[in-house]
């Protein structure tokens, strides 16, 4: 299910995107083609690629070429450009090069009102420091963000299309639900017009329910003595397992408890991606056709390239080279494509293909015979004797035939991404 417009097929050749123009489909891959170059934000001019090459060495103010200072003018201008790159970049404090110009907790702050400023996605491979120390939960982040783009009256379309998807997963607010709001709230008029946060009132108080993988790792926030002493016998006793494990994977807890501490926002969940995993994408149920975002976001802009070219027989690390991307960025990008349910982790992909292949040869027509890993299918001669108009064909035939199975390259993704690019 595509929320917002999605795609429709019009007559012959042509492809119908949401409030857009028709296209015909030749023609809607350079569309894609163009608009992904367009999405990657490369440097334009020589000082930008020397200011990012300078940022990426942790060159210091008194260490940059002559060229770069005088374009700069100042030290501080230097530190705030240096913060300014860290930022979009979603890079983490403690290991870029802004650790040496500011303060973590400030760095946080600059990043956090940058992103709702964009109304951009929530920083998941923050959340170490963004949930369990700033104590920013995604379904409040969200949640605020809905307000500000109801509070400034401003359409649905205006949030991006992974934004909306991510907060209409957590709060269960999605278009429609959106515009039944914003009707209750501009029918009461000059209440409305006198207090815009009467919106708030309609607003979720805790996040709805979403599916949990068995694998996700459940985390800790920094607890108050007051949130302490309320905890239960039980979460009490779990929270002290969480500390204690190693392991923290969701299927090791009770369920219920733990879905009770996360609606408090007591806990957190991480959604690990290692460089060997392999990832099938899925449906693109809940997504959200809206618009792209204007700003720079590596992590978006990755989710695209994941939806077109992944292959559950590729690995995270092999997917990275192919694409030319930083491997932690498509670890990220992936990571949230299953918090979505848009990609399936292959915990065993092994046996998994192996038992894929098994149930396609034994569903076979021909009732052929067929071992699973052999190079050849044995098949009955005879089913070869006659060509394609009845009549026989005494040539020579083969009693071996070889079986090729075709992948779909994720045709949704392509619709997908042409439903939101420029007409």
């Amino acid at each position: 299910m595509v929320h917002g417009g999605g795609v429709s097929f019009g007559d012959g050749n042509r492809v119908v995107v949401a409030g857009g123009q028709p296209w015909l489909v030749e023609d809607q891959f350079k569309e894609v083609s163009c608009d992904w170059d367009s999405m990657l934000h490369v440097p334009t001019t020589i000082e930008e690629q020397l200011i990012v090459r300078a940022i990426k060495e942790e060159c210091s103010w008194e260490n940059l070429p002559k060229r770069l200072q005088s374009t700069l003018t100042s030290k501080d201008e230097w530190h705030r450009r240096i913060t300014e790159h860290c930022i979009k970049k979603r890079l983490p404090w403690s290991t870029s090069f802004v650790r040496k110009v500011c303060r973590e907790a400030e760095y946080y702050e600059d990043m956090m009102r940058y992103l709702r400023r964009n109304l951009a996605l929530f920083p998941y491979h923050l959340a170490d420091y963004v949930c369990r120390v700033m104590r920013i939960s995604p379904f409040r982040y969200y949640c605020d963000m809905i307000f500000e783009v109801m509070k400034n009256e401003q359409p649905y379309d205006s949030i991006p299309n992974f934004s909306a998807a991510d907060a209409l997963r957590l709060t269960g607010i999605g278009r429609n639900e959106f515009i039944d709001i914003m009707n209750k709230c501009r029918s009461k008029k000059i209440m409305w017009k006198l207090n815009k946060s009467i919106a708030k009132e309609s607003l979720p108080t805790h996040p709805v329910d979403f599916a949990i993988e068995p694998w996700w790792g459940v985390c800790l926030v920094n607890f108050t003595l007051e949130e302490f002493k309320k905890l239960s016998e039980e979460e009490g006793a779990t929270i002290d397992k969480i500390c204690k494990e190693e392991a923290n994977a969701f299927i090791l807890f009770d369920p219920v408890v733990i879905k009770g501490l996360y609606k408090r926002g007591l806990v957190y969940f991480d959604v690990p991606v290692y460089p060997d995993d392999r990832f099938k994408v899925s449906r693109l149920e809940g997504f959200v056709s809206n618009r792209e975002q204007s700003y720079e976001d590596p992590i978006e802009e990755l989710l695209y390239a994941v939806f077109v070219v992944s292959s559950e027989n590729s690995t995270v690390a092999e997917l990275a080279t192919t694409l030319q991307a930083e491997l932690s960025q498509l670890q990220t990008a992936a990571s949230f494509a299953c918090r979505l349910g848009w990609a399936v982790k292959l915990i065993d992909p092994g046996s998994v293909l192996l038992e894929q292949t098994a149930n396609a040869l034994n569903d076979d027509e021909d009732g052929s015979f067929a071992t699973v890993g052999s190079g050849s299918t044995p098949l009955d001669a005879g089913l070869f004797q006659q060509d394609g108009f009845g009549t026989e064909n005494h040539g020579p035939s083969s009693a071996y035939a070889r079986v090729a199975f075709v992948v779909d390259a994720n045709i949704t993704s392509y619709l997908m991404m042409g439903s939101v690019s420029p007409g």
